[in-house]
C-alpha cells in the first residue's frame, strides 16, 4: 500500500470540499451532483492534475457544472456533508491510486452504490479503503497494465528513428 503524496492528498481534499459544499450550494440531489461532477470536464482537470495549477475557487466548480449541464432542481435526495466529503475524497483517491479516470470510477461506483461504502469504510485509511473497494469489485488490474505495456511497446517500435526499430527490421 503506497501512500498518496502531498499533491495527491491536496486534490482529494479539494474534491472532497467541493462535494461537501454541494449539499448547500446546489438545488438538485446529491446523486445528480455526483454524476454531473464525475462525468464533467471539470473532473478531467482533477484527473490530469491541472486543477492544482489553476486559480479557481471551489465555487467555480458549480458554475462550470451549470454551464456544462444546465441549471436543474431535479431530485430530492441529499446526503450529509460528511458523506459527501468522504465520497469526493474516496473517488479521487481511487482515481489517483489506480490511475483511473473519474468517469471510470463513477461507472464502478455510481452514487447509489458509493453511499453504501461510506458506512463500511469512512473510518479506514483512504488508500486502504480504495484498495478494498477495488478488490470487492474484482477489477482486473493486470489487464489494464498489460494493455498499457503492449501499447507502449507498439509506440516504441513504431517511433521513427528508433535504433531498436532499425535493428529489428535489419534482421528480417
Amino acid at each position: 500500500m503506497m501512500p498518496l503524496n502531498y499533491n495527491e492528498l491536496k486534490l482529494c481534499k479539494l474534491q472532497a470540499k467541493i462535494f461537501e459544499l454541494s449539499v448547500e450550494t446546489t438545488n438538485y440531489s446529491s446523486p445528480i451532483f455526483i454524476r454531473r461532477f464525475m462525468l464533467s470536464n471539470f473532473a478531467k482537470s482533477f484527473d490530469n492534475k491541472s486543477y492544482l495549477n489553476q486559480s479557481n475557487n471551489l465555487e467555480d466548480a458549480f458554475e462550470e457544472l451549470d454551464d456544462e449541464y444546465g441549471i436543474s432542481n431535479y431530485g430530492k435526495t441529499k446526503y450529509s456533508k460528511d458523506e459527501m466529503f468522504w465520497i469526493g475524497y474516496i473517488y479521487r483517491a481511487i482515481a489517483i491510486r489506480f490511475n483511473f479516470s473519474s468517469k471510470f470510477v463513477f461507472k464502478l461506483f455510481p452514487a447509489n452504490i458509493i453511499i453504501n461504502y461510506y458506512h463500511i469504510y469512512h473510518t479506514f485509511d483512504i488508500v486502504e479503503a480504495a484498495e478494498r473497494m477495488i478488490e470487492e469489485k474484482e477489477v482486473d488490474l493486470s489487464s489494464n497494465q498489460e494493455k498499457a505495456l503492449k501499447y507502449m511497446r507498439k509506440m516504441i517500435l513504431e517511433e521513427p528513428g528508433n535504433n531498436y526499430n532499425k535493428a529489428i527490421k535489419s534482421k528480417k
